[in-house]
């Protein structure tokens, strides 16, 4: 497969990589039949989404993961409604042109077509089973994967994606599936499914066929259950005829029994007519009897109902008197309290012109020292003041003394300087000063002068301000206790004031006090008459009452009437016992019913004797047919044996590993070949499809051995650093990709690799330029795509691509 024009369209990748909508590449007019391609440019410039577009395949191995075989979808990789991919690429003689519409407006929708160009024009690509293009994402993979080849073996050996996994992290069934893909071991592998779907069929087989053996087994062991927990049932057949042999002869006693009782009965009859009359005569007297007392009870609840209602109504008129009484005697309690009142009143009125006068003079007290107070307090703010200044009266004179100090000494220089008197003195800084000095002394003494006379008068006045602001303290001290007997003065006048206020309110209790007592004096009399008078109708009522209980006592006596009934009753003959004939006539019912409940159980005795006979014969049934099911399964389990040795024998660790073990030789050797051609004779690789275990026993696995000339050492390639692996993996995957350019004509002539040099250093980056022009010499292929940021190799190429170009 070589890529010859690719245009993509809507891609995230080229519009932020280069800001532009499309982009269309022409190899066939870029490369110019060069075998080195290196694609170059920025950071995010879009190289690897157009590496990974260059093939046919629909996916981007770097988007998809799983060395490009993982989940992917075109819809992550694109933004306008309807994007595009359209590859041109040529597979031997036969120029094929991949379009790949990606709809993401309203339903996402993809389309894929594959033509390939006849003697004049484009027609839809064909297999040789006759499938046809037909816009398919389904049919155009089996299209491309049948022109061009699986895309495992694909993107296994001539595509070098970003960070695709090496060979060393593949699992024992990923390798083997893979070199069986290599090695087109397909119709191998194909029998070897077959051999495991006639196997996972016998399974299932298998299965049905042990769950219907286990039914029967237990199908008969509930019925041997079943058969155990009945027992004897012919013993149990003949002891219940016994049973209803005997609840039959009990039957006809029972029978015997009551016929006698009842012939006793029609004798006494006529003795039980006599026996009824006089019993309904005693009836009747002793109902008169009975009514006569019951009347005499009515009478006497009537009775006593009537003295409690008495009772009742004297109650509450008792009650409505003392309540009466009550509220007079707390009106006379009251109106005493008033009269007190008034008396204290009339005395705080007497009071109130003294504390009016004591108030007066308390609150002229309080002006005074109130007005003593702000006087001293504004001399002691004037004396805070006059010592503010004091202070800087202080400061300033001596800042003064300071300068006159030192114009002195600038004085004193012009008897010390050496060149005073000289022809020279005119020029010298130093004696200038001093000059200068010399006429600010006097001003600078007038200064001192006049602030110590104005700090004399500031202590002057200080002297004064403190003898007039001193006793503050003392008179705060008086004036709150002036104010708080101020303050005492007032309550006691407000409560004189309001004593005086209720005088001549409390006045008027004194004349209600004597009605209040006329009218207590006059009730208490109304209360005595009263009273007697409840107590007269109340003895009244209760005489009537002990009448009515008299002759209840007497009617409570024995009835003469009902004695003499009594003494006929006694002379007749005792009734017959009715009760032993219902108690007869009861047990032949009984009889009767056990006899039924015999039968039912010898008939229920006789059906499971025949509902055993008839399990015996099902479990023999049964068993022989568990017998025939055994024998199914056993042959069964013959032929899962079988087959289960051919699914091993035509799987990854059969025949297939047999075949990688004969291609393993030529692998290494063509893997040695490359690090010998690029890297030296240090490194020598073989591959292994049996590794060790822990216990020395050999296994079915894959490992990778690398034999180091120069350490003179033999480890795995999982153990050796991060860019000697990927360099023996690199190594690896194109001796791969060699053994299938010699061993089958339907290859990629095309290789790709993307950023793989990244862990290299500048030397081993050369070494791996020299290797891939190796790779291409002994494998015949056209020519490689790689993306490197490294600059020396993008020189060493035959052919540079820079997407800066294409960038707007």
């Amino acid at each position: 497969m070589i890529p010859l024009k690719l245009t993509l369209t809507g891609f995230n990748g080229i519009r932020d990589g280069m800001g532009r909508e499309s982009l269309v590449i022409d190899f066939e007019r870029e490369t110019g039949g060069a075998m080195l391609v290196a694609l170059t440019g920025g950071n995010g410039r879009g190289k690897s989404t157009l590496l990974d577009n260059m093939t046919p395949y629909p996916v981007m191995p770097s988007r998809a993961g799983a060395d490009g075989l993982g989940a992917f979808s075109y819809y992550d990789e694109v933004y306008l409604p309807e994007n595009h991919k359209e590859l041109e690429w040529r597979m031997g003689d036969t120029r094929y042109r991949s379009q790949i519409v990606i709809r993401v407006g309203g339903k996402r929708r993809t389309e894929a077509y594959l033509h390939e160009f006849g003697e004049k024009s484009w027609t839809p690509a064909r297999l040789g089973d006759g499938t046809v293009s037909d816009g398919r994402m389904e049919t155009y993979g089996r299209l491309v994967e049948g022109i061009a080849g699986p895309a495992a073996t694909f993107f296994s050996t001539a595509f070098s994606a970003q960070q695709r996994r090496q060979l060393s992290a593949y699992r024992n069934g990923e390798i083997k599936s893979l070199l069986a893909d290599l090695l087109r071991l397909d119709a191998v592998r194909e029998r070897g499914e077959r051999a495991n779907e006639v196997l996972r069929l016998l399974r299932c087989g298998q299965r049905a066929a042990r769950t219907q053996c286990e039914a029967q087994r237990q199908a008969v062991h509930a019925l041997r259950h079943e058969l155990a927990e009945m027992g004897d049932t012919t013993a149990q057949s003949e002891l219940a005829r016994q049973n209803r042999n005997v609840a039959a002869a009990r039957l006809d006693a029972r029978r015997n029994t009551l016929a006698a009782l009842r012939a006793e009965a029609d004798v006494a009859a006529g003795q039980e007519a006599r026996r009824v009359q006089l019993l309904a005569e005693r009836g009747t007297a002793l109902t008169g009897w009975r009514q006569t007392i019951e009347e005499l009870d009515n009478a006497i609840g009537g009775e006593e109902a009537a003295r409690d209602d008495m009772a009742q109504r004297h109650a509450q008129r008792a009650a409505s008197r003392e309540t009466g009484l009550a509220s007079l005697r707390a009106q006379r309690t009251t109106l005493l309290a008033s009269r007190e009142q008034e008396r204290r009143a009339a005395l705080a009125a007497a009071h109130v012109p003294l504390f009016q006068h004591l108030a007066g003079r308390r609150a002229s007290v309080v002006s005074e020292l109130r007005q003593s107070l702000a006087r001293k307090e504004k001399l002691a703010a004037d004396l805070a003041l006059a010592q503010a200044r004091q202070m800087a009266v202080e400061r300033e004179a001596g800042q003064a003394a300071l300068k006159a100090q030192e114009l002195r000494r600038r004085l004193s220089l012009t008897r010390e300087v050496p060149c005073s008197g000289m022809p020279m003195q005119t020029g010298c800084k130093l004696l200038g000063d001093a000059h200068a000095a010399h006429a600010l002394l006097p001003d600078a003494g007038a200064v001192v002068a006049r602030l110590n006379a104005a700090y004399t008068a500031i202590v002057d006045e200080i002297n004064g301000l403190r003898a007039g602001a001193s006793g503050i303290a003392s008179m705060c001290a008086a004036l709150a206790r002036a104010e708080q007997r101020q303050q005492c003065t007032a309550r006691r006048l407000a409560h004189a004031e309001r004593q005086a206020a209720r005088r001549e309110a409390l006045a008027l209790a004194a004349p209600l006090l004597t009605e209040v007592e006329d009218r207590l004096a006059t009730a208490a009399d109304h209360s005595a008459a009263e009273r007697a008078a409840d107590d007269h109708e109340y003895q009244a009522q209760e005489r009537r009452l002990s009448e009515l209980v008299r002759r209840r006592e007497e009617a409570a006596r024995p009835c003469a009437a009902v004695a003499r009934l009594d003494a006929q009753l006694a002379s007749l003959p005792p009734p017959p016992d009715l009760g032993a004939i219902g108690r007869a006539a009861q047990e032949c019912e009984q009889a009767q019913a056990q006899l039924r409940t015999a039968e039912q159980a010898q008939l229920a005795a006789l059906r499971a004797r025949d509902h055993a006979e008839e399990l015996r014969r099902q479990i023999a049934v049964k068993e022989q047919d568990c017998g025939r099911r055994e024998r199914g399964l056993a042959r069964l389990d013959e032929q899962m044996e079988m087959w289960s040795l051919l699914a091993k024998a035509l799987g990854n660790d059969g025949i297939i590993a047999l075949a990688i073990d004969d291609a393993g030789p030529e692998l290494s050797a063509l893997a040695n070949q490359l690090l010998l051609a690029c890297y030296g004779p240090r490194f020598t690789v073989s591959i292994k499809t049996q590794v060790a275990t822990a216990k020395g026993e050999l296994r079915e696995g894959f490992d990778i051995t690398v034999h180091d000339a120069q350490r003179d050492t033999v480890k795995s390639v999982t153990r050796m650093s991060g860019g000697e692996r990927i360099w023996i993996n690199e190594c690896l995957t194109r001796a791969m990709a060699l053994y299938l350019a010699q061993a089958d004509g339907r290859r990629s002539a095309t290789l790709f690799s993307d950023e793989a040099d990244g862990a290299f250093d500048a030397q081993h980056k050369r070494r791996f330029m020299e290797m891939k022009r190796e790779v291409l010499r002994v494998g015949g292929y056209a020519r490689e795509f790689f993306i490197s940021h490294t600059p020396e190799l993008a020189e060493m190429a035959d052919r540079v691509i820079d997407l800066d170009q294409y960038a707007t």
